[in-house]
């Protein structure tokens, strides 16, 4: 497995920006897991994931980890004392310390070397337990031809840092993509390839469909004889299922980190308020408990932790997730909190809609989440020194 980890950009310091995800890929094979007989690796954002800011530090920052830790959430740790903290974590909890490769922190110019994760027990079971799940139904293969496969991060980002993933298109014999990606993104960033497109459907309504049919359309490509394969990711290769669906088999992944949609866009939206709710620590989860082995009670009983202790939440996949859950551990919270929710980002029917956690504001938000590609943001109130637009 390798990883490209690019030129670094001011953005990187940002608690949101490239530096989490670059860190998180390279320490993704750290932590193996089995399914059908082949050894997996499993990255620290895999499924949802805990991050705060060092120095300063988030307010309350060893309570919301220990608090993420109990529920089985891995916490991602940024700054100068961020491996002083892991490792007292990883102590007291029993999880897995994870530490960037390399020499001690190199200063502004490597901010990834200052990211640090304390990984749970429990959710190294939970997310072996979904990668077999994963693999249960394929069908032995005879071992196939070599394939190097890139597995590219794209977003929004990339009109200013797009040199990476302009390479690997320009190499590539094959790009793998869903048809989201090649109708919206891909002309939003003005990418072109020469290479044979192959598109996937998304279904927003069945996850593990999408995944599925990723794995099977790089496998018919490398059962073919198809060498050299791009796969284009929506934000962050890493985060939810997409690699963790393909077969290790015969194959070399390379890794160009992204960041997740979600939190590309809670930071645009964070930088236009007086202060930024994502600038110290958030969490980024999924809407859609069950997907990832948890009951309704268990995220409403995370959620209600984070939001009494101020730590504003990202939360994906909210499509088909519980929206209605999610407002009730916003109206049960100390503070009064803002809710955001962003439908069908970077696309020509993008949408943002603001409201309160009250009843009203849940059917606003109801209303407009139905049959778009959505995720909601939860945040203290007094983080809007004005309404949003």
């Amino acid at each position: 497995m390798t990883v490209e980890a690019g030129a670094v950009h001011g953005a990187d310091a940002l608690l949101y920006g490239p530096a989490v995800f670059r860190a998180a890929a390279l320490v993704r094979d750290r932590i193996t897991v089995e399914a059908s007989g082949r050894r997996h690796p499993l990255s620290p954002v895999s499924a949802g994931f805990v991050a705060l800011r060092t120095d300063p530090p988030a307010s309350g920052a060893h309570r919301i980890a220990s608090t993420a830790l109990a529920a089985g959430r891995p916490v991602a740790l940024v700054g100068r004392a961020a491996a002083r903290t892991a490792a007292s974590l990883a102590d007291a909890t029993g999880g897995h310390w994870l530490r960037p490769p390399g020499p001690a922190p190199g200063g502004a110019r490597e901010p990834w070397r200052r990211c640090h994760f304390v990984v749970p027990g429990t959710f190294v079971a939970a997310r072996a337990a979904a990668i077999r799940r994963l693999h249960r139904d394929r069908r032995p293969r005879v071992p196939p031809p070599f394939q190097l496969l890139t597995a590219v991060g794209v977003g929004p980002w990339v009109r200013g840092d797009g040199a990476r993933v302009r390479r690997a298109l320009a190499r590539a014999e094959a790009v793998v993509a869903t048809d989201w990606t090649f109708r919206n993104t891909l002309p939003a960033l003005g990418l072109r390839t020469t290479a044979g497109r192959h598109a996937v459907p998304y279904d927003a309504m069945n996850y593990d469909a999408t995944v599925t049919g990723i794995s099977d359309t790089v496998d018919r490509l490398q059962d073919a004889g198809v060498g050299e394969v791009v796969l284009l990711v929506e934000g962050n290769p890493d985060t939810y299922d997409v690699l963790e669906g393909l077969s290790p088999v015969r194959r070399r992944l390379v890794v160009v980190p992204g960041v997740p949609i979600g939190l590309a866009a809670a930071g645009e939206l964070g930088r236009s308020l007086a202060r930024d709710p994502f600038d110290l620590g958030y969490a980024y989860l999924s809407g859609l408990p069950a997907r990832h082995g948890q009951t309704r009670e268990h995220l409403l009983r995370e959620l209600a932790g984070y939001l009494a202790a101020g730590l504003p939440c990202a939360l994906v996949e909210m499509t088909a997730g519980d929206i209605g859950l999610v407002l009730r551990a916003a109206r049960d919270a100390p503070e009064p909190m803002t809710c955001v929710l962003l439908s069908d980002l970077y696309s020509p029917d993008a949408r943002v809609v603001t409201a309160g956690a009250a009843e009203a504001g849940a059917r606003t938000l109801l209303e407009h989440a139905r049959g778009r590609l959505t995720t909601l943001l939860v945040f203290k109130e007094s983080f809007r020194a004005e309404p949003l637009r």
